[in-house]
């Protein structure tokens, strides 16, 4: 065998071996650089994270105890009635001439408001009068002769009949003739108007319905166990679906003295002044007070921890929360009254109870903090890499395991100082086994100088 292929033979099987070795190799971790992240603050260690730190503090959001005016009610729904609502009917018949009103329209009591076609009911008028007139003259001449016993007992009584009769007809006309002009027979609004210029109104047709709207009624049914709770004059609040922004202020005006016995309720009856927006058939909320505690210990009904049966609120403490069992009183809207279990201007959770534990390190979202230890920086500013820990030693960097670049070396890393220790000379055999070891670590292909050398360095001696 010549010597040239001995040598190539012993260069490959040499190439071999180091390959061998290397993947046998055990991969350490590079240890961390004394003096500069050491079990110190700020260096490596303690509950496995950078500088020692802790579990990270739990962002919550908190609110403090205050105390506002606390009442106990009863609450219901119904439909306001107006007090007073009345069907105006005709009193006589005759053809629509005149409408003087319309609906909205507020009226008095005796106001006009319609006229009815008169000259059919005076000429009924003149008609009875004749009538009137011929059986009084009958009447005076049948009386003068039966005090001179002339006529007989009964003659006299016919005509004194007839005289009646002649005189209730005459009225009646008059009557009928007055109730052309239709008059209101309360005070309040037209709600309703049945009737058109020229119809024919006939006697009992109703033609407006008119309603007293102020105040307005609200009738309501309270269950049999409260009812001794109410009592007249006691002070109410409406509330209306239109009016969402507004209440307005009733009181009980009377209460039923007996108890439904199919739905075992009592029916108040509450008036409510209109102050002209409220109107009859309006949905309403009736909300009854029935004691009243001022400026009472409260703190928001989200606090309460829904978790348990038992009711409790996280408090926070210097950072750290506790869960505190309290005694709760009166609910109203969002706000829940606090006999006992806290005192005014402790901090409690609001949002965020999940995973919550006693003497869990927490802090308030929103408020400027380390994103791991909820702390803020000393001065307030510093970059983002300052706060990243050994990620942003790695970043100002640029190498591995936050060490800094090596004088005369771009970069500082060993693929560089590889890669620089081929550049402008031949390589050895040995050099340039130790860099295919080390280029076959770091899982990435030669250089291409190196490369490049290698064939040269094959060839140079195969000519050998």
């Amino acid at each position: 065998m010549s010597p040239k292929y001995i040598t190539r033979f012993i260069f490959l099987l040499s190439l071999l071996l180091t390959y061998s070795c290397d993947d046998g190799e055990e991969q350490t971790s590079p240890q961390p650089p004394k003096g500069g992240r050491g079990g110190g603050p700020g260096g490596w260690g303690g509950a496995g994270r950078p500088g020692g730190r802790g579990a990270a503090a739990i962002p919550v959001k908190g609110e403090k105890v205050t105390r506002s005016d606390m009442s106990a009610y009863v609450e219901t729904y119904a439909r306001l009635e107006a007090e007073r609502q009345v069907s105006v009917l005709a009193r006589t018949t005759g053809l629509l001439e005149e409408l003087s009103v319309e609906e909205g329209t507020e009226v008095e009591q005796g106001q006009i408001l319609l006229r009815l076609d008169k000259e059919e009911l005076n000429l009924r008028l003149r008609q009875a009068k004749a009538a009137y007139e011929e059986a009084n003259a009958n009447y005076e001449r049948i009386a003068v002769l039966h005090e001179q016993r002339m006529v007989s007992q009964t003659e006299y009584e016919t005509t004194r009949l007839r005289f009646a009769n002649a005189r209730l007809g005459l009225e009646e006309v008059q009557l009928n003739l007055d109730h052309t002009d239709l008059e209101a027979p309360i005070s309040g609004v037209i709600t309703q108007r049945l009737v058109e210029v020229g119809d024919l109104v006939r006697n009992n047709q109703e033609v407006f319905v008119i309603a007293d709207l102020d105040p307005l009624l609200v009738r309501i049914f309270i269950p049999e166990r409260r009812m001794y709770q109410l009592h007249p004059g006691q002070e109410a609040t409406i509330a209306v679906e239109a009016l969402p922004e507004r209440s307005f202020h009733g009181k009980i005006r009377m209460i039923s003295p007996e108890v439904d016995p199919e739905s075992g309720t009592v029916k108040a009856t509450l008036e409510v002044d209109s102050n002209g927006l409220l109107k009859p058939g309006m949905f309403a909320t009736v909300r009854i007070i029935t004691e009243r505690r001022p400026q009472t210990l409260t703190i928001p009904k989200k606090a309460l921890v829904l978790e348990t049966d038992e009711d409790d609120v996280f408090l926070i403490v210097e950072g750290k929360v506790r869960r505190v069992t309290v005694e709760l009183g009166f609910v109203e809207g969002d706000q829940v009254e606090v006999l006992s279990g806290l005192k005014e201007d402790d901090l409690v959770v609001t949002v965020g109870h999940e995973g919550l534990k006693d003497d869990v390190s927490v802090r308030l979202a929103g408020e400027g903090s380390d994103p791991e230890t909820g702390t803020a920086p000393p001065d307030g500013k510093g970059s983002k890499d300052q706060w990243e820990g050994r990620g942003g030693e790695e970043k100002k960097y640029g190498g591995q395991s936050g060490q800094p670049p090596q004088p005369g070396r771009p970069g500082g890393g060993p693929k560089h100082a590889a890669a620089d220790s081929g550049l402008g000379q031949s390589p050895s055999p040995d050099t340039l086994r130790k860099t295919t070891a080390e280029s076959h670590r770091e899982g990435s292909p030669l250089p291409d100088s190196l490369r490049e050398k290698s064939e040269a360095l094959r060839t140079r001696e195969d000519t050998q």
